[in-house]
């Protein structure tokens, strides 16, 4: 495969951290694995349509716990909504909380909210970005209500 061009070559659909990469550096070639290309990407600057795992929760009761392995929750109230809770995330964490559906209910959380607020989604399209900081999830934006 020595004379073949790169053009020619079958398309990879997947990079494990062993993979290589061929590069030229300093009009030298040499090779990278992926651990190693991509081990000091910090501050990466995203651009464009940047899409979240596109696994979802909905909570539909009272009383459900948020799931932190799944980056959105949508909030789907019954007419009587009630209280629904958040455990602790880790450093830096990013949460996305969105009210989809109501029939007259609402949804509250107040456990782990930074300052001892209760951060409430009353209507269709509140919202909440939340980031786990200082043991704390903080809102960062969205239009619920925090008191």
């Amino acid at each position: 495969m020595a004379d073949s061009k790169v053009s020619e070559l079958t398309s990879a659909t997947s990079v494990g951290v062993s993979d290589q990469f061929y590069v030229v550096q300093s009009s030298t070639s040499k090779k990278v694995t992926a651990a190693v290309l991509f081990a000091n990407a910090a501050n990466v600057t995203l651009k464009g349509n940047v899409n979240l795992d596109s696994s979802v929760q909905t909570v539909s009761s009272a009383g459900t716990v948020i799931d932190l392995t799944k980056p959105v929750s949508h909030l789907v109230a019954d007419g009587t909504g009630g209280s629904i809770s958040i455990p602790a995330g880790t450093t830096n964490q990013i949460k996305y909380i969105t009210m989809i559906t109501t029939a007259g209910g609402s949804y509250t959380i107040s456990a782990n909210i930074a300052n001892s607020q209760t951060i409430t989604f009353s209507a269709v399209g509140k919202t909440a970005q939340l980031l786990y900081t200082n043991s704390k999830w903080h809102m960062v934006g969205g239009t619920a209500s925090i008191a």
